[in-house]
């Protein structure tokens, strides 16, 4: 089925690059309820981004990986299509896992307590920048496999 965008993509990948974009800019919205005081907003905001990119990660992005870059890998590394996508999903793999790590560490009392994260703006910039970094090399993925 052709995507919507009018790119010649396939659906899921026209559907995962808005979801993409409109979660990027949920996590922009959260950092805004964060600045502001409204804690569990803030909270709910970043904690549905983070699962729902679990569920596009599961249903798009690694079958799309699996099958268009691991055969050509290590050979054609070189060449954009390749390593374009390697560096989103190496970078997109890091920040899912620290926005999990960041979502289970200071929404919940799972984790013991030498686990959990005692200064939490760091951690969220970082992660937010990151995620910010792994958009833009997926824009990037998205045009190059045009």
């Amino acid at each position: 089925m052709g995507g919507f965008l009018g790119t010649g993509a396939s659906f899921g990948s026209d559907l995962n690059l808005v979801l993409q974009l409109s979660m990027a800019s949920a996590l922009g919205v959260g950092m805004a309820l964060a600045r502001r005081k409204h804690y569990r907003a803030h909270a709910v905001c970043q904690s549905a981004v983070v699962l729902l990119n679990v569920a596009l990660i599961a249903r798009i992005m690694l079958p799309a990986f699996r099958d268009g870059v691991l055969p050509g890998l290590p050979v054609e590394v070189a060449k954009p299509y390749y390593s374009i996508a390697t560096l989103h999903a190496a970078a997109g793999g890091a920040a899912q896992l620290l926005g999990i790590y960041i979502v289970i560490a200071a929404g919940t009392k799972l984790l013991p307590e030498r686990l959990r994260l005692s200064n939490y703006r760091r951690w969220m910039r970082a992660e937010l920048a990151l995620w910010w970094i792994v958009v833009g090399f997926g824009v990037a993925t998205y045009y190059i496999w045009l």
